[in-house]
């Protein structure tokens, strides 16, 4: 018996970002997402 198996694995970290998300996404490019924030700590 032959078993092809595939997938993906993913994990997320939660940050403590010191300021608001509003700050960093322009309304006018909302359609193209694109956004990086620097964080202090994990």
């Amino acid at each position: 018996m032959t078993v092809l198996l595939s997938g993906s694995l993913a994990y997320d970290h939660i940050m403590v970002f010191p300021g608001h998300f509003e700050d960093h996404i322009l309304p006018d490019k909302i359609h193209v997402l694109n956004v990086s924030f620097l964080v202090d700590s994990l």
